[in-house]
């Protein structure tokens, strides 16, 4: 007999409620910050946040919006959404040059766990730019009702970076989404993110759902939605639970260079090449558009400086550490 990992399709099988014990009487256990390894190839595995048997991934909104769908998919100019996408490519390509994320490309995480494989993380870099505030086809949710009701509960100001308590008794959205059956069914492009080298994703227990056509969420399957009036006291409540929002986007190098490349005039000649190929668009036509919306060209590249090494190396022994303790996982058994 051979042990392994769940996969995703394995695994969805088990989920039932935010019980610890689930309907064919496994127990999880109760740490609230637990990750449960799943199997995505022969290579990688994601590392999802608890509850492990809850069913249902959560998302709140301010207001009812007749059509729901990710950021990169709203209504927008053809300019800007060029400009979004060049910066998304931006930050990636920067994003992988940080020392956190070569440590993560090459650092295998069941090694504690003699009877199963061992695996690398896979990073999921268009869900980091979803949450360090790029446009992109992702649909954020939670796996924690309380980190979306945040969401519902305090209006964000882009241009500021904070978030207000809402307190006019208008009605905000809920949705709940059975993620169990839409893996079950094949439907929806469920996209479980977890825990990832940078902050944002683990601290919301981030999933979200990729949208490949143009959709809208109010039509999904397995959803349910509840309008809850937006009272002072309850905005309040969620306001200070998360500290302003502090606890679910906690500052960090990256956020600060993500800042800077959506406040920034140009782009890189690099990431222009990089577009022209993979879109089809010729340079000339890239070019053309940015120039003509007030966007320079350069040759110049955004780069990660570690200026204190021995700071960086104790921030990452810290988070190997605090990883070690969470990770929770499950196996199955493969006859040979």
């Amino acid at each position: 007999m051979q042990k392994d990992i769940q996969t995703l399709d394995q695994y969805s099988i088990m989920l039932c409620d935010d019980t610890l014990i689930n309907h064919f009487g496994c127990h999880s256990t109760p740490r609230k910050d637990a990750l449960f390894p799943l199997k995505v190839n022969d290579n990688e595995c994601l590392l999802l946040p608890a509850p492990e048997f809850s069913a249902l991934l959560y998302r709140g909104q301010n207001e009812y919006f007749e059509v729901c769908k990710p950021t990169l998919s709203r209504k927008m100019s053809a300019p800007d959404k060029l400009k979004s996408i060049l910066q998304k490519i931006e930050f990636l390509s920067a994003l992988k040059t940080h020392p956190l994320t070569k440590v993560f490309q090459t650092k295998y995480f069941l090694e504690r766990y003699h009877d199963v494989p061992n695996y690398k993380l896979k990073i999921d870099y268009e869900a980091i730019a979803q949450h360090y505030e790029f446009k992109t086809n992702h649909l954020d949710f939670s796996r924690d009702k309380e980190v979306a009701m945040f969401f519902m509960t305090c209006s964000y100001d882009p241009k500021n970076k904070k978030f207000t308590p809402i307190s006019d008794d208008s009605m905000g959205v809920m949705y709940s989404y059975d993620f169990k059956l839409g893996i079950l069914q094949n439907i929806h492009s469920i996209n479980p993110i977890g825990f990832q080298p940078f902050s944002r994703p683990d601290k919301q227990k981030a999933f979200s759902i990729v949208f490949n056509k143009n959709l809208n969420f109010n039509d999904f399957d397995f959803v349910k939605k509840e309008e809850i009036k937006l009272t002072k006291e309850l905005c309040e409540k969620y306001y200070d639970m998360f500290d302003g929002g502090a606890k679910l986007f906690p500052k960090d190098e990256i956020s600060e260079l993500a800042y800077e490349i959506q406040n920034s005039n140009y782009i890189s000649k690099d990431v222009i090449e990089f577009y022209s190929q993979t879109s089809k668009i010729s340079k000339k036509m890239i070019v053309k558009s940015l120039e003509q919306n007030g966007i320079s060209i350069t040759d110049n590249k955004y780069r990660f400086n570690i200026s204190d090494m021995e700071k960086f190396n104790k921030n990452l022994q810290n988070i190997i550490n605090d990883l070690e303790n969470r990770i929770s996982p499950r196996g199955i058994v493969y006859p040979l």
